[in-house]
């Protein structure tokens, strides 16, 4: 598949940076949802594996990767950054693959606007992750004392499974530290975590988007070895919309880095079995 290229597109709370991989022009395209903490380039290796037979987009999320820091910073907002980037590329309707909270998202997403989500494929994605205040005030000391980069990098490894492969876990300590301008800020990553993984609750939407005739077409993936969102919660997201959940062995919380190959596979038998040709 060739290389994609990054581009920029203004959202509601700055600049939006996101990836575009080439595909069928003919083919319903995919629009990649990240986890918190991560970056579009979470997807690199699977859009590798699917190869060109469908166009894709990846959007950095405001204060992920190389888009703007600048908040809120809730499910809603998130998919109002995807909104702005599927308005960006005039893509009317697109095929959804989403990890973590990026299962939420997607649920706002196809709530807001449901005809542009032609179907979701989610990987250890939930409504809510729902952390006690008592974690993330023992996590915020943690990452006030060790600064973003080392924090990842003592903690990251621990929500991916023995399946994963060789460098997952230093692929993530730079998709979660990095930002444009070196490491991301410490308050901004705060910040993040307080409100996506405390605050953010999308089971409302999901009950509103189960409580809808039409469905949107959907397929959850969970890891058995997912220590963050675990098989639980990946069958209340899949009753949001009405679909299944398929479990991957050995795989921790992101199976997009930890099985890229595996992910692919999943995502393309998924689609394979839509109505009609998938497209």
């Amino acid at each position: 598949m060739p290389h994609a290229e990054r581009h920029t597109t203004p959202g509601k709370a700055g600049e939006l940076s996101y990836l575009a991989w080439p595909g069928d022009p003919g083919a319903t395209p995919i629009l990649y949802l990240h986890p918190v903490n991560t970056a579009a380039a979470v997807w690199s290796a699977v859009a590798g594996e699917l190869g060109d037979a469908r166009a894709a987009i990846a959007v950095d999320y405001r204060a992920h990767g190389y888009s703007a820091p600048g908040g809120p910073y809730l499910p809603a907002d998130y998919a109002s950054d995807a909104l702005a980037v599927l308005d960006a590329v005039g893509l009317e309707r697109a095929h959804v693959v989403c990890g973590s909270i990026g299962g939420a998202v997607a649920t706002e997403l196809a709530l807001a606007a449901p005809g542009r989500v032609a179907s979701v494929a989610a990987f250890g994605a939930t409504l809510r992750v729902g952390w006690d205040e008592a974690t993330i005030d023992d996590t915020e000391r943690d990452l006030r004392a060790l600064g973003v980069r080392e924090w990842f990098r003592r903690h990251g490894a621990g929500i991916l499974g023995p399946a994963s492969r060789p460098g997952a876990a230093a692929e993530l300590v730079e998709l979660a530290a990095g930002g444009p301008d070196g490491d991301r800020p410490l308050d901004t990553v705060v910040e993040v975590l307080r409100t996506t993984f405390v605050v953010a609750d999308s089971r409302p939407a999901g009950a509103a988007l189960a409580a809808r005739a039409e469905r949107v077409p959907a397929r959850v993936f969970v890891g058995t070895h997912d220590p963050t969102c675990p098989e639980a919660m990946a069958h209340e997201l899949a009753a949001a919309f009405g679909g299944d959940v398929r479990t991957m062995t050995g795989i921790g919380h992101l199976p997009m880095l930890e099985d890229p190959a595996g992910t692919a596979a999943g995502i393309r038998d998924f689609h394979d079995r839509l109505t009609g040709d998938g497209s």
